[in-house]
């Protein structure tokens, strides 16, 4: 498996001739997603989608349509009112998930975890939030903290989000311990800001003996990729 990342909060995962995109967000721009579908559509189906939640920056009804347009077959996991919304936006046919399902999309193995978002407010009603593990590995939670119900191999780390701060975050790490981790939530940080965080998450991660990986962003050739 192997995969690269869009702005803020979007993966591309890629596995024997199938892609799986996550949460592909408002923060992406038309450009960037339609470089992103046009590498991966080279050597692969798109398989799948998964939405962790309803949050504009999570993703968006042109992205979807997008990536929909690409590949019509294309599954896309997500909660309930996620799934209403991208109806009410005319992209019928989403799969509602719930802790403890698993489906498959293509190549991709995937169990959901979690049910929550984290609270950003007292006067903001906290939602659902799913998250995702792919093919036993890799660990994405979305907008929560909540410890998954396993181990992580590869673990995404958010971080600059509105609702936690730097100690939420290393604690975060801490109290899993993944053997590898990545950043993600980065589109509100500055690069000192970014730099900040990304310091005190390898410090976090080095007590555990974790390390810390960078998906790369796709570049001018769109060939990048992290192999995990």
């Amino acid at each position: 498996m192997r995969g690269f990342r869009l702005s803020h909060a979007g993966l591309v995962l890629e596995h024997e001739g199938h892609a799986l995109f996550i949460d592909p967000g408002s923060f992406t721009t038309e450009a960037e997603l339609s470089a992103a579908i046009e590498a991966v559509s080279a050597e692969s189906t798109i398989a799948g989608v998964v939405i962790t939640h309803e949050h504009g920056d999570h993703w968006s009804a042109p992205n979807l349509a997008a990536i929909r347009a690409a590949a019509p077959g294309a599954g896309v996991f997500t909660t309930r009112a996620t799934a209403e919304a991208l109806q009410a936006a005319g992209i019928p046919d989403a799969v509602v998930v719930h802790e403890g399902d698993a489906a498959e999309a293509g190549g991709f193995e995937l169990d959901f975890y979690g049910h929550r978002h984290e609270v950003l407010h007292a006067s903001i009603p906290v939602i659902d939030n799913i998250g995702v593990r792919v093919n036993g590995s890799l660990a994405y939670g979305g907008d929560s903290l909540a410890r998954p119900p396993f181990r992580a191999d590869v673990l995404g780390v958010p971080i600059g989000s509105p609702w936690s701060t730097i100690g939420d975050v290393m604690d975060f790490v801490l109290a899993n311990a993944p053997r590898r981790a990545f950043l993600t939530h980065d589109g509100m940080l500055s690069g000192p800001g970014l730099a900040l965080f990304e310091q005190r998450v390898r410090e976090a991660l080095a007590t555990t003996g974790g390390e810390l990986l960078a998906f790369p962003r796709l570049g001018d050739a769109g060939t990048a990729r992290l192999e995990l």
